[in-house]
């Protein structure tokens, strides 16, 4: 007869030193854009929900690349009443069908020096588009001549230059969006959908959901470490910064964790049962979560 394995969970300090783990591990840093490293490989996509200036500010001088999926310009334009500010954050690129944004929100940019890329296929989403972009952007010199000077065929042109070319990006790319997760509900399970793709077609990208209250990620299966220089960088607050641990794959997550409040071990989850909400990270720069099947996680974030 099989052992069962019993479950436990430990109550932590507030404050808990937790170091990376030995062995194979994949190393998240969520929090790369507030750090004063390099950010070579990392990038922005602006989608079409709205979102906070102080959200937006954060994250757009530290990243290398800037791109709105069609109607995203609308509402990076709309964040800025003044033009003087508004100058100050002109993207790289925007891309998509083309059918939400407006006229004259496009000539803007147009006039600003942005490049508009229409992809008209509706076999993928624009955020799909912005997505296969900023891998080919961040691949080669070649790449970037590509998207600025062209030709691009008008309905799926990028992606078949990424499969002719065969875009494979070996370096880590952190990838920040903003909009994805908020307003139409079948838009926000689209964007953990995405989360789930690209684990599989291509796991060196770690892209992150910022919202005004929260960043959405994943965590691979296997020892996952989530680093960050402080949690004071992301957490403003007196309080710990909120967390969950959320199965929202088609399995039956079994975690165990070092380094939040409510530590777990061999602690199975799914969504027919027991969900991992509103916990907290004790971890003074970091903490561990061990895995075996991808699972989303959220961290409160706090930059008032």
């Amino acid at each position: 007869m099989a052992e069962v394995t019993k479950e436990e969970v430990t109550e932590s300090e507030d404050f808990v030193e937790i170091p990376p783990p030995s062995g194979e591990y994949t190393h998240l840093t969520p929090f790369k854009f507030l750090d004063k490293d390099d950010h070579s490989n990392t990038a922005l996509i602006i989608l079409n929900q709205k979102f906070e200036n102080i959200t937006l500010t954060k994250v757009w001088s530290s990243t290398v690349l800037n791109v709105c999926a069609d109607g995203g310009a609308n509402r990076l334009f709309e964040c800025f009443e003044s033009e003087e500010v508004r100058s100050r954050f002109i993207p790289h690129f925007i891309v998509g069908d083309l059918d939400s944004i407006r006229p004259d929100v496009q000539a803007y940019y147009e006039t600003k020096g942005t490049t508009v890329i229409l992809q008209t296929s509706q076999y993928a989403t624009d955020f799909t588009k912005a997505i296969i972009l900023t891998k080919i952007y961040l691949h080669s010199s070649e790449g970037k001549a590509f998207l600025k000077q062209g030709p691009i065929e008008s309905e799926c042109g990028l992606l078949e230059y990424s499969r002719n070319k065969n875009i494979t990006n070996e370096s880590v790319i952190n990838l920040y969006a903003l909009g994805g997760i908020d307003g139409r509900f079948d838009q926000t399970i689209s964007s953990i959908n995405q989360l789930y793709k690209l684990n599989v077609s291509d796991p060196n990208i770690n892209l992150y959901f910022l919202t005004d209250c929260d960043l959405i990620f994943l965590l691979r299966a296997g020892t996952n470490y989530v680093g960050y220089e402080s949690k004071s960088i992301f957490n403003t607050s007196a309080k710990l910064p909120i967390c969950g641990l959320l199965p929202l794959g088609s399995n039956q997550v079994c975690i165990t964790t070092k380094g939040l409040k409510y530590d777990v071990k061999d602690w199975k989850t799914d969504m027919t049962g027991k969900v991992s909400s509103s916990n907290a990270i004790s971890g003074v720069k970091g903490f561990i979560v061990e895995s075996d099947h991808p699972i989303i996680m959220n961290i409160e974030v706090d930059f008032s």
